[in-house]
């Protein structure tokens, strides 16, 4: 069990209108660049409706679901059910690995956006997170589409995978995903660890930056490309201990707004199993054929 201790909000501080809500830091991967790893916290579903009533009588408009892997935490439904039924709007970043039962039903009926993060063929995508994950995201990534949900993708761009941005372009005209995000490998979180193997200097990230311009103008019309660079933009983010923090490139620059009334989860130390498999490799340089 989880000890809870209260702890209060500034009053004074004014909430943006739309902001990441970290359902939990459970997950059922291990990527080696995951902005939030798992450190313990897991709130129960109680304590996150009560989050959500706080923010939205704060005129938060906009909740992007997320973790963690938001997908594992038995109430995620419900929570997008309770956000719009008091008319704000619900997106959700995931790794496609889980799909429960239900929760298709719930985006649909929701109007929730979907974010699938994918970074690469099979054999890439699967040595980043640490398990075999491709072969279900794809699945559920397909199911999702064609149950007329919104569903883009999410890749981190690394450095040493140039082929990857052309590789996942292919991929999503073929697969009729119409959004394509992109984000430059940051040294956060687990990234902190893995810069000499992901890492991208300066004129990497200027580069990778000028092509996705580049390429924005030759795919209007069928695949959006969007630029999300988090080492120059604050992101809002209710973290899973209910602490209100703008994150940036590293942890060490964070600014912690304030704290959700109610109670916060003190973290405790967890390792959720992880489907032992033939250790996946990383894809050979070069630009890999697109697999389906």
């Amino acid at each position: 069990m989880h000890r809870l201790t209260p702890i209060q909000a500034d009053s004074a501080f004014t909430l943006p209108a739309a902001l990441c809500f970290r359902v939990t830091r459970y997950c059922n991967a291990r990527c080696g660049f995951c902005l939030a790893p798992p450190d313990g916290a897991h709130p129960p579903a109680a304590l996150l409706m009560q989050r959500l009533d706080w923010l939205l009588q704060r005129g938060v408009r906009r909740f992007n679901f997320c973790g963690g892997e938001p997908t594992i935490h038995p109430a995620l439904a419900a929570l997008l059910a309770h956000v719009h039924a008091r008319g704000a709007r619900s997106l959700l970043t995931t790794n496609g690995i889980a799909l429960p039962a239900g929760l298709p039903a719930a985006l649909r009926a929701t109007g929730t956006q979907v974010k699938i993060s994918l970074h690469g063929d099979a054999a890439h995508h699967d040595a980043v997170l640490g398990r075999p994950a491709f072969h279900l995201a794809t699945q559920h990534l397909r199911e999702m589409r064609d149950a007329g949900i919104a569903t883009g993708v999410q890749t981190t761009l690394t450095g040493g995978a140039e082929w990857v941005l052309p590789w996942m372009i292919e991929f999503c005209l073929a697969e009729r995903v119409r959004q394509l995000n992109l984000l430059p490998f940051i040294a956060r979180g687990s990234g902190a660890q893995t810069q000499d193997r992901y890492g991208l200097a300066p004129r990497q990230r200027s580069q990778w930056h000028e092509q996705v311009r580049g390429l924005r103008h030759a795919l209007r019309g069928r695949l959006e490309l969007r630029w999300l660079d988090f080492s120059r933009k604050a992101v809002p983010v209710v973290e899973a201990d209910g602490r209100i923090v703008l994150e940036r490139a590293s942890e060490a620059q964070d600014t912690v707004l304030c704290t959700i009334p109610g109670a916060v989860l003190l973290h405790k130390p967890i390792r959720l199993p992880i489907s032992p498999s033939r250790a996946p490799q990383p894809a050979s340089p070069g630009r890999p054929a697109l697999a389906r």
